[in-house]
């Protein structure tokens, strides 16, 4: 096996930006642990341009490459002027460069750097080319496309959608030379659920017999959190036991805007906004919560969902979260955000059948590891990193054929 130097390249790191963060440094410890030699190479931007935070935590094989971002208006762009000129000189030591994310100069500057020097990059969008995604501020978005992205989506050796939905909803599809591999997830560690559950009901005095409902993720309009409580503050009009967590940091005015609903709320005693958890307390959630919600409006791949059914719960998402899989499986259900009530009679009729409740969540561990764990996935991104830089030349890369690969 070749040892490959593959260079992670994503605007920021921090611990806020929740799932993408969680899963590049999950990457990097996995191609680690498969031998090869990684960096991630990032700056200290937050999502929307705040101030920098701290970074999740990276595995100490990886070698970080941290820029800064010294003026505010690089900030917003999401550019870096150090890391532009240290790509320059440096991006010729890697085989492979995986740009995380379009939105961001950092990716048009690594783009320019690996074209000059001739190193193959594979490009992620994680979402950010999807019909929903250019909904939002579309005329600026069509302005940096047509003046800086168009290269960057062209000279992709290849482009890695995370979804065959994402692939779809994909605002440039024609001559796309497209690969689906989603995101992995690992499965946790064998342990007694007690262990996590009995803690933390104590601790946010949830009644041992409540069915608990668990939003995990940024709480984001992306997310559809809004409407995840009035649907639950409907529930609980019919179920006083219900219990609605959480668990996310607030998205700016967004995430305060929740939070004033929340507490107008005849339910607001039942909600609990438990903030950003990590380790054991984000275990302690997923070991107490009867099933998982997430009503996304836009995906790639909802890493929140997965890690849910990794620990056996059923899910209830909406048709953009790219998982056709969940009803295959019978794991949780899906729904439709414009049918008003549908949530709410969906969440009703679950939490009434403890019995299904459980098989579901047999069926969504199952999916979990049929699907979706690093055994299952990490070989297929390897692939093709090595197809890419065995295919490296000044010609054009060659269009993938194979199953689950898009372009022409």
């Amino acid at each position: 096996m070749k040892v490959l130097r593959i260079a992670l390249v994503v605007p920021g790191m921090p611990q806020s930006s929740g799932g993408p963060s969680v899963a590049v440094a999950a990457l990097a410890e996995h191609l680690c642990d498969a031998g090869h030699e990684v960096s991630i190479v990032t700056a200290d931007l937050v999502p929307y341009g705040g101030p920098p935070g701290p970074m999740v935590e990276v595995d100490k094989r990886v070698r970080v490459q941290l820029f800064p971002v010294r003026s505010r208006w690089d900030r917003r762009v999401y550019r870096s002027v150090e890391m532009r000129h240290w790509l320059q000189r440096a991006v010729r030591t890697f085989d492979v460069v995986d740009i995380q994310g379009v939105w961001s100069f950092i990716a048009v500057d690594t783009t320019r750097a690996c074209l000059h020097a001739g190193i193959p990059y594979v490009l992620t969008p994680r979402g950010q080319m999807a019909r929903w995604d250019w909904a939002q501020n579309p005329w600026q978005k069509r302005a940096f496309f047509a003046l800086f992205l168009q290269k960057v989506w062209r000279s992709a050796a290849v482009i890695r959608f995370l979804s065959e939905g994402e692939a779809r909803q994909s605002m440039v599809g024609e001559g796309t030379r497209g690969v689906v591999i989603p995101n992995p997830v690992s499965l946790p560690v064998e342990r007694d659920a007690r262990h996590y559950t009995d803690g933390f009901r104590g601790e946010v005095r949830i009644p041992s017999d409540a069915p608990v409902i668990l939003f995990l993720g940024r709480v984001t309009a992306q997310k559809g959190v809004l409407e995840l409580v009035e649907a639950f503050d409907q529930l609980w009009r019919r179920r006083r036991d219900a219990v609605l967590l959480l668990v996310g940091p607030l998205d700016g005015a967004y995430g305060a805007a929740v939070a004033a609903r929340v507490n107008r709320l005849s339910s607001r005693a039942n909600i609990h906004m438990l903030g950003p958890l990590y380790d054991e307390r984000k275990y302690g959630v997923l070991a107490t919560a009867s099933l998982f919600a997430t009503l996304s409006k836009n995906e790639g791949l909802p890493i929140a969902a997965l890690e849910a059914m990794a620990w056996g719960l059923p899910v209830v998402l909406t048709d953009h979260s790219n998982l056709p899989e969940v009803p295959e499986y019978n794991a949780g259900a899906t729904v439709t955000l414009s049918q008003r009530g549908v949530l709410t009679d969906t969440l009703e009729r679950l939490l009434a059948d403890p019995a299904q409740l459980k098989e579901m969540g047999q069926n969504a561990r199952r999916l979990i590891e049929e699907r979706f764990t690093w055994e299952k996935v990490l070989p297929q991104l390897l692939s093709v990193y090595e197809r890419v830089v065995r295919g490296n030349s000044a010609a054009p890369p060659a269009v993938l054929n194979e199953a689950h690969e898009y372009g022409a």
